[in-house]
């Protein structure tokens, strides 16, 4: 990634400004955004289902037409400040990084690569990823999680990914 590219240092900083300060914000309906509003967080008690209104297992979602994340505090506040980075970083590279936006490995592998870049701590992006997957448990997320922990190690024996 290119820290120097504005747009991405905007959405880092908006991003951990959000992750230290999710146990401080308000949620019920409440946006917040990046200082140059190209960004958007409605931070909602819950995540629901738009269709029956059911919460939804979620930490995070966002959306496909306007990169509106979703972020739901009841599930957010459970995470560690590197875990709510890896989480939002996956969800904001859906619509800004992503070659095929629904791609749930090209997200967590690009969120992946900024995060690691950053230094955070390997053990909190797979621990969050974890739990993420152990609400929604299935073969599709145990291969996912297989991909992602190759990913890390192979970027900590330096191997080029």
């Amino acid at each position: 990634f290119d820290y120097n590219n504005p747009n991405v240092r905007s959405f880092i900083e908006f991003l951990k400004d959000f992750s230290e300060r999710a146990e401080i914000f308000s949620a019920g309906h409440s946006v917040y955004t990046s200082n140059d509003g190209q960004f958007r967080i409605d931070y909602l008690d819950r995540i629901v289902n738009r269709a029956t209104g059911q919460p939804l297992a979620t930490p995070a979602r966002i959306s496909q037409d306007k990169g509106v994340i979703e972020v739901s505090k009841s599930h957010f506040l459970k995470y560690t400040v590197p875990q709510r980075m890896a989480i939002l970083l996956h969800e904001i590279s859906h619509f800004y990084l992503n070659d095929k936006m629904e791609d749930e490995v090209e997200a967590s592998l690009n969120a992946l690569k900024i995060y690691l870049g950053l230094g955070y701590p390997r053990i909190d992006a797979q621990l969050a990823f974890l739990q993420v997957f152990a609400g929604t448990p299935s073969e599709l997320n145990k291969r996912r999680y297989q991909i992602l922990d190759k990913y890390i190690r192979d970027f900590d024996n330096n191997k080029k990914v």
